[in-house]
């Protein structure tokens, strides 16, 4: 049971990282919300994976993808790996939405530590209590 909660408190995070990187577009003149009536057709566009909230939820994704094999291969610190694709996802997403400059690369260098922060938090709030309980769990022979 407290798997099953575990795992919807990590869609419902997902998820709450998702609709922040979709905020409501705000005309520049008026200040008043644009109306737009097209659905996202693909998970990640470049404008949500240059927000925080984007590239924490990719970043959160890709790591866990990465780290038992990295960790078989080499032993890297997780944070280590956690920040350089944090890093990259910010230069590339940077890139494509308003192109790459120096001054860019060295806010994005800033926003690629908050997104591995959030998305180191976002681990540790639902996946990490489920490491520790398999590690503590005693063997049933």
């Amino acid at each position: 049971m407290k798997k099953i909660l575990c795992m919807l408190g990590a869609i419902m995070i997902c998820a709450l990282f998702c609709g922040m990187a979709m905020a409501e577009e705000v005309a520049p003149v008026t200040g008043e919300p644009v109306v737009t009536n097209e659905l996202p057709v693909e998970p990640f566009s470049w404008e949500q994976l240059a927000t925080i909230a984007g590239a924490t939820t990719a970043t959160l994704l890709i790591v866990q993808l990465l780290k038992l094999p990295m960790d078989k291969v080499w032993k890297i610190p997780t944070r280590i790996i956690a920040y350089v694709i944090a890093l990259i996802i910010m230069l590339v997403a940077t890139q494509f939405t308003v192109g790459l400059t120096w001054s860019n690369a060295g806010l994005a260098a800033i926003n690629a530590v908050i997104v591995a922060l959030a998305a180191m938090g976002a681990y540790e709030l639902t996946f990490r209590h489920l490491d520790d309980k398999k590690k503590t769990a005693p063997v049933e022979e």
